[in-house]
């Protein structure tokens, strides 16, 4: 791994340095969960109080406090770094903030218990998993006005977005994964996957899939697996080096590293909610 993982959970941020992953900085953040860097800067979305931290991505020092909302699952930055979003799951809400000065933008209603959201490579529109209305939500990522609403066999857990393709993963009858691709023209397939629904992230020219205890690789088209292996629980958040996998599992809330060569996997820490590079 080239860069420094930030880890939060257990009260606190954690540093972990490469190329080894050593344990560096700490920092205590009561509540401190949902992340995401921008510019050498780390926003963490903390349950004390629904607010937001940002933080000097070098120092791993705090330089401001925004005011969030209740239960934020996800934050992430617009292509241009000047809007940060952060999805309140308890608030069944998409909050726009003021990335340098905290002010609240918008705010609009998606979805029952959201669960996660993601950009299209243009940074024009954003996708919201609805949770348990059964929907993929598409907003205007400058506005936050709903664009349209897809509807979903279940519920919707995770989301993606990609050359006007919308990816939605959701929870079947049989407690397994249905992956629902709808093309830029309305057309519409599903593939079953084993494992409840965990993460939707595009990875090169492929979509992988992470459902409980399975990480998938699946075709663009969203019809086929090219690749399926077993997984460490059910991942959150992945993220790549050029010899390790980490996979942040978010049942059990600790990160572990593959290596990709072997396969083998490691605990790498527990007491943790999200992970990012910085």
């Amino acid at each position: 791994m080239e860069r420094r993982i930030i880890v939060s959970g257990g009260d606190e941020l954690r540093e972990y340095l490469p190329p080894d992953l050593a344990p560096g900085r700490r920092i205590r953040l009561e509540g401190a969960g949902a992340l995401c860097t921008s510019g050498g800067q780390i926003f963490c979305a903390c349950d004390w109080g629904d607010v937001i931290w940002r933080l000097d991505g070098r120092l791993l020092v705090p330089t401001a406090l925004f005011a969030g909302g209740p239960g934020i699952c996800q934050l992430c930055v617009s292509a241009g770094g000047g809007r940060l979003y952060a999805l309140c799951a308890d608030a069944d809400s998409l909050l726009m903030l003021d990335a340098a000065s905290g002010a609240p933008m918008m705010v609009n209603r998606v979805g029952v218990n959201p669960s996660a959201m993601a950009l299209d490579e243009t940074g024009t529109l954003l996708a919201v998993a609805g949770g348990e209305c059964g929907e993929a939500v598409l907003l205007c990522a400058s506005t936050l006005s709903v664009v349209k609403r897809l509807p979903m066999p279940g519920m919707v857990y995770a989301v993606a977005l990609r050359g006007g393709m919308v990816y939605a993963l959701s929870l079947n009858e049989s407690l397994n994964s249905t992956l629902t691709t709808v093309s830029p023209g309305g057309i519409r397939q599903t593939l079953s996957l084993d494992g409840m629904p965990g993460l939707l992230m595009h990875h090169g020219p492929s979509l992988l899939c992470a459902t409980h205890e399975h990480l998938y690789e699946i075709a663009p088209d969203g019809g086929r697996i090219l690749h399926a292996q077993e997984a460490a629980g059910r991942a959150g958040r992945l993220l790549f080096g050029p010899r390790i996998m980490l996979l942040c599992d978010k049942l059990g809330e600790s990160v572990l590293s593959m290596n990709r060569l072997t396969g083998s996997w490691r605990l790498l820490c527990e007491n943790a909610r999200d992970m990012a590079t910085v």
